[in-house]
């Protein structure tokens, strides 16, 4: 077995899911909205993931207050370019920076997690 080969397997097969979806979003509107979903859904579990290594790395240096602020900006920064969606807070945004603010999401769709995401990095803790 070729040194490389042991890289290189593993890379093809992981590669395999990434071409279908692919071609699976350039061949239509539902197909792209799967596979959006898929990558929203694999970045969502990655980051959580994740999520779990930066707790406890955050609540070992004691600030185990910043970790929603930075998973959240992790996944905004990771899932953001993936699914080429950008959120704009537009009105009243100057305010965010100014103290605590309560922010209801109605779960219509699964992007309310993405749009808390892109608050977390407007804000600072």
């Amino acid at each position: 077995m070729w040194p490389l080969e042991s890289f290189i397997r593993p890379l093809a097969y992981i590669s395999l899911p990434v071409i279908l979806a692919q071609g699976m979003a350039n061949s239509s509107l539902p197909g792209r909205f799967y596979a959006r979903a898929a990558l929203y859904v694999g970045s969502l579990f990655a980051v959580a993931s994740g999520g779990i290594l930066v707790a406890a790395t955050l609540s070992l240096c004691g600030k185990s207050t910043l970790v929603d602020y930075v998973v959240a900006r992790i996944f905004y920064n990771v899932c953001s370019p993936l699914i080429d969606v950008k959120v704009e807070i537009v009105e009243g945004e100057e305010y965010l920076e100014s103290g605590p603010a309560v922010f209801m999401a109605n779960h219509q769709s699964m992007v309310d997690v993405l749009i808390l995401g892109r608050y977390a990095v407007c804000s600072h803790p």
